[in-house]
């Protein structure tokens, strides 16, 4: 069962983060786009016969634009793990505060799933960008498990929840693959608008979040039903330490090869 579905501007796609982690992140991207604009403009000045090799000169900036937004991501993610006051093992959760943010790390266990619009992939998160008048997100998640290599398990509640993860270069694909049984109303609202425009392709992106890959998790710790779980008497069905979103930040998610 698809926990959550959401279609917006990519413009507001950081809107969720804190004003202050979302301030630092900008800064910090900013502070490598702009030292690296001027070490371009300083090379084109000192020798002028640069700008005949500008095919490289905008590959560089390319590659800086890259680097500073990985840069601004890496401040989003130490700065999330800040506000919850560092990594704790999945055996440790059941034992925190209910309401308490913690951060984990563990292997994605798939208690449902669903398929990509795009991609010939199922998982537990799709998100995917795409060029329609404006550059929009749209995002799905399910439910599901974290386990650790000592075989604890929490789980993980996907309402609310965003996926922190670079996108993909663009690829262009037929109108048409939006426009289908299956893909969502709001998408398949604007890619028809586009599709009445006369327009017969369409940029996109899209990434699935899959079981087994390795994630860390921020998000609240609380408790949900679960027949794996500890017993809670028997008048209560068993229980399992579980991670949703909240009122002040959404549950988080970002693939451990990210934070590299």
């Amino acid at each position: 069962m698809v926990a959550v579905q959401r279609t917006h501007r990519l413009s507001r796609d950081r809107d969720w983060l804190p004003p202050g982690v979302r301030r630092r992140g900008w800064i910090a991207a900013g502070a490598v786009w702009v030292g690296g604009g001027a070490a371009l403009i300083g090379s084109v000045v000192a020798a002028p016969p640069l700008l005949f090799f500008w095919h490289g000169l905008l590959a560089a900036g390319a590659g800086t634009a890259v680097a500073g937004d990985r840069v601004g991501r890496l401040v989003f993610r130490r700065q999330l793990a800040r506000l919850a006051r560092g990594e704790v093992e999945l055996a440790e959760v059941g034992r925190r505060e209910e309401g308490e943010l913690v951060v984990v790390r563990g292997t994605i266990e798939a208690t449902d799933s669903l398929s990509g619009l795009l991609v010939d992939a199922t998982g537990v998160y799709r998100r995917m960008i795409f060029a329609a008048g404006r550059r929009w997100v749209h995002e799905a998640a399910t439910d599901f498990a974290l386990v650790d290599d000592r075989g604890h398990r929490v789980l993980v509640q996907g309402a609310g929840a965003r996926w922190l993860v670079s996108a993909r270069e663009a690829v262009t694909y037929p109108v048409a693959r939006l426009d289908r049984d299956g893909v969502p109303g709001p998408v398949r609202d604007r890619v028809r608008a586009l599709r009445a425009a006369g327009e017969a392709l369409i940029e996109a992106s899209e990434r699935v979040l899959a079981a087994g890959t390795a994630v860390r998790v921020v998000g609240y710790k609380t408790t949900s039903a679960d027949v794996t779980g500890e017993a809670q008497g028997y008048r209560r069905p068993p229980q399992r330490a579980t991670l949703r979103s909240g009122p002040e930040l959404p549950l988080v998610i970002t693939g451990v090869d990210d934070l590299a």
